[in-house]
């Protein structure tokens, strides 16, 4: 409860709500460091308004960033760059680099980072539910991913709170608490998904992330790299009931949950 409203979050796992193909579209995510308070509309009110609609129409995903321990920095402007489709992913940072003239559709020439990247998103302003419980989450894995992990303001589907994303895979997992957030980085830490609460790939559409969840829910396999060929898959998008609000303090509205419609083998025997 967040006063005397059911908070989304509780709302949404209450009603049994599907988290597979859930997870935002983008093929690649533009993360700019930002440790001053966010607003509602973090993006925007930081003065990136043009710069998220330029990178909305090229299907990249801006978000701000910070560390955990937020602290004032001196030093020049950090931008993480992370192609999550194949056959190249990576993750590169960037130090004041001109967002204005940034190609948003291959490399920007940066570092490359070794390891992933982890994402919490953490914007109370926009979400409670992203606020409370997406900041025990990041408190909890602070201590043993250090600056791999950072908050973010946005990552959509406020309702599956607490959210994180794994870069530059782009797998987004929901409905998290500290314990199995740990479990999940863990696993990724071993080239493995937890399906428990798996939403999907960012580099793929809903259908194809509903394909991934059934054949993988099928077969078992949970290799983050696994070849999910060999199956012919038909799925259905059909709208919830009853409406319920998607954000805390949001309108009520019917989300869409893919259906497994079919799914045949096309190996032969």
């Amino acid at each position: 409860m967040v006063g005397s409203v059911t908070a989304c979050s509780v709302l949404s796992s209450s009603l049994g709500e599907p988290l597979h193909a859930t997870a935002p579209y983008a093929r690649s995510w533009l993360l700019i460091e930002e440790p001053a308070a966010w607003g509602r509309k973090a993006v925007r009110d930081a003065g990136f308004g043009e710069l998220e609609a330029r990178a909305k129409a090229a299907d990249v995903r801006v978000g701000l960033v910070r560390r955990v321990r937020r602290r004032p920095t001196q030093g020049p402007r950090r931008v993480f760059f992370a192609h999550c489709s194949q056959p190249k992913q990576f993750v590169e940072v960037l130090v004041d680099p001109d967002l204005d003239a940034l190609d948003l559709d291959g490399p920007a020439d940066g570092e490359r980072l070794p390891e992933p990247l982890y994402l919490v998103c953490t914007n109370g302003r926009r979400d409670l539910c992203c606020g409370r419980a997406g900041a025990d989450v990041a408190r909890a894995l602070d201590r043993e991913l250090g600056e791999r992990l950072w908050e973010t303001t946005h990552v959509g589907g406020h309702r599956f709170a607490a959210n994180l994303v794994a870069l530059p895979h782009g797998l987004v997992f929901g409905r998290l608490d500290p314990e199995s957030a740990a479990r999940v980085v863990a696993a990724h830490g071993h080239g493995r998904i937890v399906l428990e609460h798996f939403r999907g790939r960012t580099s793929l559409r809903p259908a194809q992330q509903a394909e991934e969840h059934f054949v993988r829910e099928h077969t078992g396999l949970t290799r983050i790299d696994d070849d999910l060929g060999g199956y012919a898959v038909e799925v259905r998008a059909e709208p919830l009931a009853p409406p319920r609000p998607t954000s805390c303090g949001g309108d009520t509205e019917r989300p869409e949950a893919w259906r497994l419609v079919s799914l045949e083998t096309t190996l032969r025997p």
